[in-house]
C-alpha cells in the first residue's frame, strides 16, 4: 500500500531544519577539530563551543539538541518519535504488526542516511563507546513505547502482552544488528537491501527457534 505523501514543509519548519543542519556540521567540524573519536573530540568538544561555532546561544542550542551526544552522534528521542509515527500509520492501513515495525525502519533509516551529514553520525555513533550507554537507555524506552502501540492493535489474548514486547524488541534489535553491520563495514552497499536480509534471517532465525521448543 503507498504510503501517504509526505506534508509540505512550512517556512518555519525549513528554517528550523537548517539551523538544526548547520549545528549538526559545526559540530561535526569541531569534533574533528578537537582530534575526533581517537584524540578526545567528544570530551573537548562541548555544547557551549558548538553554540559559539553555530552563531547561536547556548539556550538554542538546546532547544534543538538535549545533549552535545544528540548531535555530535544521534538523537534516538526524535528518531523514536518519527518511528512510532510510521508505524502507526502503517497498522492503521491494516499491515501486520511485524511488517508495520520492518517497513518503518527501513523507510525512516533510508531517509535519513540520504542526507550525508546524518549518514556521516550514524557511522560514528557506531563506531564510539560513547554511544554505547545512550543507545542502551533510548533502545529500552523505543522498546517499551513499540510493545504498547503494538498490543492496542493486537487481538485479545492471553499472551497479547508477551507478544507486543517480544515483537518490539525483535525487531529494534535486528535494526540495529544491520545498522552496525553497515555502518562498520558496509559503507559501500545501500543499506536497504542488508536490513531487509536482516529482517528475513530474523523471521528465519525465530522459526527455527519454535520448531526447536515444540513438543516432541
Amino acid at each position: 500500500m503507498a504510503l501517504e505523501q509526505a506534508a509540505v514543509p512550512t517556512p518555519a519548519q525549513r528554517r528550523k531544519d537548517r539551523q538544526r543542519r548547520l549545528i549538526i556540521r559545526e559540530a561535526a567540524q569541531l569534533f574533528e577539530e578537537n582530534g575526533g573519536e581517537e584524540g578526545g573530540g567528544f570530551e573537548k568538544t562541548t555544547a557551549e563551543a558548538i553554540a559559539e561555532r553555530s552563531d547561536i546561544s547556548v539556550s538554542t542550542f538546546f532547544r534543538y539538541f538535549r545533549t552535545k551526544a544528540d548531535v555530535i552522534y544521534l538523537d534516538l528521542h526524535n528518531a523514536i518519535d518519527e518511528h512510532l509515527a510510521a508505524v502507526a500509520r502503517r497498522l492503521t492501513q491494516g499491515h501486520d504488526p511485524a511488517a508495520a515495525v520492518a517497513e518503518s525502519s527501513v523507510e525512516i533509516l533510508n531517509r535519513f542516511i540520504a542526507d550525508e551529514d546524518n549518514k556521516a553520525r550514524v557511522v560514528r555513533s557506531f563506531r564510539s563507546p560513547n554511544f554505547d550507554d545512550p543507545r542502551a537507555l533510548w533502545t529500552g524506552r523505543w522498546s517499551d513505547r513499540l510493545a504498547e502501540l503494538l498490543r492496542a492493535q493486537l487481538p485479545e489474548s492471553d499472551d497479547r502482552d508477551l507478544r507486543a514486547r517480544v515483537t518490539a524488541t525483535v525487531c529494534l534489535n535486528t535494526a540495529w544488528a544491520a545498522v552496525q553491520q553497515w555502518a562498520t563495514e558496509g559503507l559501500d552497499e545501500p543499506l536497504e537491501p542488508i536490513l531487509k536480509k536482516a529482517f528475513g534471517l530474523a523471521a528465519t532465525a525465530a522459526g527455527d527457534a519454535a520448531e526447536a521448543v515444540r513438543p516432541g
